[in-house]
């Protein structure tokens, strides 16, 4: 694809921004959640905005990875935890905020993974998969590191990594037919996000097992042998 020009490149920039802030922000307000201190806000938020992108430039070889080359990155996602330090409050009022900004991220990470995997000669299908981790992998950093079991595992969970999956096979199509416009592609990460907060208000899940709890027996209790 061509490097654009002009507002197009101001636009490739602001993308990638956008995304990082967004999960910035998302992965700062579950460190509030969790009460933790503002070091805590910095850390979960650098992990979730650049997580995914370094994943995705370990799999394709884009090394040193763009997280420890472009200061910026670095810089958006730092001023993503400093909005939530100081306006916590006020964003907490949103409904379900946490959710919102994930799904801005998911959709933005998502398509450009794939983007930026074609433009390393990945074929299609492998940049779709490097799409859809891009997009997820910063989400599971961020759960893991606040002790929980990531969204896009739990069962419970709406749809999270299909609309990854969606969104980033729909990016690799349009580039690699030459019609992957930075537009299209803003698009593309708009559908993703509308999928992902959607599946949420429409109760949309994937199928799962019905399974029951196992009871946990300790040995010290007086009934445990009771038949």
């Amino acid at each position: 694809m061509e490097e654009p020009t002009g507002w197009l490149a101001v636009l490739r920039d602001g993308f990638s921004a956008v995304g990082i802030l967004a999960f910035a922000i998302s992965g700062a307000l579950l460190a509030v959640q969790k009460r933790m201190d503002v070091v805590g806000m910095a850390g979960l938020a650098v992990v979730t905005a650049t997580g995914g992108g370094m994943i995705r430039d370990l799999l394709i070889g884009a090394t040193p990875v763009a997280a420890l080359v472009d200061w910026w990155m670095l810089a958006v996602a730092l001023a993503g935890a400093l909005v939530v330090f100081v306006l916590h409050r006020w964003i907490e009022r949103l409904d379900r905020p946490v959710l919102v900004f994930d799904a801005i991220g998911l959709g933005i990470f998502a398509v450009e993974g794939a983007r930026k995997a074609i433009d390393f000669g990945v074929g299609p299908v492998g940049a779709a998969f490097v799409g859809m981790l891009t997009g997820i992998g910063g989400g599971i950093l961020r759960d893991a590191l606040a002790n929980e079991i990531p969204a896009v595992f739990r069962r419970e969970s709406r749809l999270y990594l299909l609309p990854a999956l969606v969104g980033s096979s729909a990016a690799a199509a349009a580039v690699e037919l030459g019609v992957g416009s930075w537009l299209v592609l803003g698009l593309l990460a708009l559908l993703v996000c509308g999928l992902r907060i959607a599946s949420e208000l429409l109760h949309w899940r994937v199928p799962a097992l019905r399974t029951e709890a196992i009871p946990v027996v300790r040995r010290d209790d007086p009934d445990a042998g009771a038949s």
